[in-house]
């Protein structure tokens, strides 16, 4: 292996304009300019053979040459920008996984005839033995010839990989630091001429500068697209509130719900201005931009979000996965609703209009509207913990400005809504019916204020004198608040389809507003001492007490006359047109059973009138 691409390199990037830098994510790209080397010769120009006598390896080089094709080049690309090296194609799956904090390059080149040639590379956060990277090649494994100077040789080897045809998945991108100058220094504003002072001073030859001697025009143009960029919305990524900042009940009982959603569904927040909307969503989604740089496993960058009152804001800068968009407080006039549709569509790429062209949207990225516009508060019971539909949707009249039904629906089916009103927070999560689950929520307070109390002295010094201090507990709350993410995410998958998490969703919110009371048993009928007990226990209660069962008493004495049927013989024994009435009266009272004769002579007295004589021969 003679080393000589890798010469070449190191000596065109030998001065001190060059840097290498790592993207905020992998990028890809396809060579085809001529010139450019295949895989076997860039092996031969830069890399030797890893064996026995290689005690440590920094970047490991696993060459896959003339192997079937598995695969599109880009589907293979996405699995390694999304980590999931043990899904990449049996040909290409590392033998043992590499570390966490390992990147990962690909190469590959289709030779047309039913095989590929393709080059993995390994950069190590620290070098390992060469047995722990025999142990993860699957493939032929290579390391860089011996050069000496290290930061000569990165530098060098992100040059000769731009040399080789076709696609690549990077990790590194080799760039000039006058461009890293400008973009740090370089002013933004040129109202004053402060720009074109700046730019001219700096290319002097004279100037000892990263870009002394430049091309003024070049210099010129990289500062405007600069300043271009910071136009619009502004991109923060420093909030001193997390989730456990907030209200109580909604960081302990909506949030761990509402989390898994955000990653695909947008939030609405509508309603009463003063309660703390925005601090609320701001908090949530520094907690999905942590979400999403652990999951991806992204460096150099940090979570963040952009707020403006209208899309045309958000066009001016790339989207970021972990960067939120906020659109707050929009008029509702200038906002169209299939624009509004493909905002809230956070599962899919999508684009929305803009003054001059389309502000962009990517997959996963958080996206939230603030509104101040309702409907009248609903006329509910107190003790309600749910909504109608029909009044929920007079609730939303105002933003959807006459809308059709479906299209007030489609958006309902891609998003979260929370209206607050003068007495309630209306919650209800993503669903495209018209009946979906309205949860009205009045416990602590929760609409009059989304802010916990602990920590608003810091967000007031955060809004007021714009000191961002963050409390002692933050680290370790946000540690918290992401193990309840990632546990929220597990809980989302174990259900066959979103609909059914919805529902599971609207079961906990209706047990959190109406727990179930666990009454005393009822008392003993036998025992008057424990009935007296169980009483004083519901009357502690506020309970009223328990009376016995109706008909469970004891019974009052009661005179019953006996009554006689005849007996089937006497029917048969005697013909009716044979037996007289007389005669018939006669056999039957012979048959009846004695009754005691009531000897109304004993108890006549001449005393007594009538009514007097009957009563006391009924108390007899």
């Amino acid at each position: 292996m003679s080393g000589s691409l890798l010469d070449e390199g190191m000596k065109k990037v030998s001065d001190g304009k060059w840097v290498v830098h790592m993207p905020a994510k992998p990028y890809s790209q396809h060579n085809n300019a001529e010139g450019h080397v295949t895989i076997p010769e860039y092996l031969e120009g830069v890399c030797r053979p890893l064996d026995k006598s290689i005690k440590s390896v920094a970047v490991l080089f696993d060459a896959h040459i003339g192997i079937p094709e598995c695969g599109r080049a880009s589907t293979i690309g996405q699995l390694i920008t999304a980590g999931q090296l043990s899904e990449l194609p049996l040909p290409l799956r590392f033998r043992a996984i590499p570390p966490d904090t390992a990147k990962v390059d690909i190469l590959i080149k289709n030779t047309g005839d039913g095989c590929i040639n393709a080059l993995k590379l390994v950069y190590f956060e620290k070098p390992v033995p060469s047995s722990v990277a025999v142990s993860i090649s699957s493939g032929t494994g290579f390391v860089l010839v011996q050069r000496p100077g290290p930061w000569v040789v990165k530098k060098g080897l992100q040059w000769t990989l731009d040399r080789v045809s076709f696609f690549q998945l990077r990790c590194h991108t080799l760039e000039t630091k006058g461009i890293r100058f400008i973009n740090n220094f370089g002013p933004e504003c040129d109202a004053m001429n402060e720009q074109t002072f700046w730019v001219l001073t700096n290319v002097r030859p004279d100037s000892n500068s990263p870009i002394a001697g430049w091309p003024e025009a070049k210099v010129r143009m990289i500062a405007q697209n600069k300043a271009r960029g910071a136009s619009g919305a502004t991109s923060l990524s420093e909030f001193p509130l997390q989730t456990f900042s907030l209200n109580s009940s909604l960081a302990t009982n909506i949030l761990p719900l509402l989390y898994p959603m955000l990653t695909s569904k947008a939030i609405l927040l509508l309603g009463c201005p003063g309660v703390g909307k925005i601090p609320a969503v701001i908090a949530m989604a520094m907690a999905i931009g942590r979400h999403h740089i652990r999951r991806l496993q992204l460096h150099g960058v940090r979570p963040g979000w952009r707020r403006s009152k209208s899309f045309d804001n958000f066009r001016q800068r790339c989207p970021q996965v972990q960067e939120a968009i906020l659109l707050d407080d929009p008029s509702m006039g200038k906002v169209d609703i299939t624009d509004l549709k493909s905002f809230v569509a956070v599962d899919e790429d999508g684009a929305v209009d803009g003054r001059y062209d389309d502000a962009k949207l990517v997959r996963n990225q958080m996206r939230a509207f603030a509104s101040n516009d309702t409907g009248t508060d609903p006329k509910v019971i107190p003790s309600d913990t749910a909504l109608g539909s029909d009044e929920f949707l007079k609730l939303l009249e105002p933003l959807f400005d006459g809308a059709y039904l479906k299209h007030v629906l489609a958006v309902l089916k891609r998003s979260t809504v929370l209206v607050f009103t003068e007495t309630a927070l209306y919650l209800r999560f993503p669903n495209e019916k018209v009946d979906g689950k309205v949860h009205r929520i009045v416990r602590d307070d929760l609409h009059k204020d989304l802010l916990g109390a602990r920590d608003k002295p810091v967000y007031g010094a955060y809004k007021q004198q714009a000191i961002i201090t963050y409390p002692p507990h933050f680290e370790s709350e946000v540690n918290q608040e992401q193990d309840m993410i990632d546990a929220g995410v597990e809980r989302m998958n174990k259900f066959s389809n979103f609909q059914e998490y919805v529902d599971y969703c609207d079961s906990q919110i209706q047990k959190w507003l109406r727990p179930v009371r666990h009454l005393p048993p009822s008392p003993s009928q036998d025992s008057q001492e424990a009935s007296d007990d169980t009483n004083a226990q519901r009357a502690a209660l506020g309970l009223p007490p328990v009376f016995p069962r109706v008909g469970a008493g004891p019974k009052p004495n009661r005179l019953r006359g006996g009554f006689v049927y005849p007996s089937s013989t006497d029917a048969t024994t005697h013909t009716p047109s044979s037996e007289t009435p007389v005669s018939k009266m006669r056999r039957l009272r012979a048959r009846a059973p004695s009754v005691p004769v009531i000897d109304a002579a004993a108890h006549t007295n001449p005393g007594m009138d009538a009514d007097e004589e009957a009563a006391a021969n009924m108390h007899d």
